[in-house]
């Protein structure tokens, strides 16, 4: 019996998505917090997190600069052309039973996997999130940022897996 798949092979070169509705509007809220960030301060920990030092070196200064002077314009752009892609994809949602359904061509899925894992480095920074393994308290207040986070890696790797086959 084969195993149900989030991700599935469409007609063509195209991916299906299955989402419950809920996730689907979940989504949908996502990209507005992120280009929030985007536009943000650059001494948010949280886009520091999108946008590392170039040069791992403290005292290396004007190099870092150098950098963000010639990368961090085209990054922004790349970043938001992906925000764009997968917020049009939502609109071509379909229903199939119980689920929302969107065929992803290739672009929508580079779109996808950048900004899933976009979100997934934001939220993680602002949540504190480690390699340490966590339990979080249900009555923690931010026992649900955490759930976003962790159905959000979830959706990433089984897209990622979908992809290597």
């Amino acid at each position: 019996m084969a195993r149900w798949r989030r991700f599935r092979r469409g007609s063509g070169d195209t991916l299906v998505v299955s989402l419950a509705p809920v996730e689907l509007e979940l989504l949908r809220g996502l990209p507005d917090q992120l280009q929030a960030v985007l536009d943000g301060p650059a001494d948010d920990p949280a886009r520091s997190r999108l946008f590392p030092r170039a040069y791992l070196d403290p005292t290396a200064e004007t190099e870092d600069e150098q950098w963000q002077e010639l990368v961090h314009p085209e990054l922004l752009r790349e970043r938001a052309e992906q925000l764009t892609t997968i917020t049009a994809s939502f609109g071509r949602a379909e229903a199939a039973g119980e689920w929302q359904e969107i065929a992803l061509e290739p672009d929508d899925v580079q779109a996808w996997l950048g900004v899933l894992n976009d979100l997934r480095l934001v939220l993680g920074a602002r949540l504190g999130v480690t390699a340490d393994p966590r339990r979080v308290d249900p009555e923690d207040p931010q026992a649900p940022a955490f759930a976003v986070y962790d159905w959000l890696t979830g959706l990433e790797a089984d897209l990622v897996d979908q992809l290597l086959g």
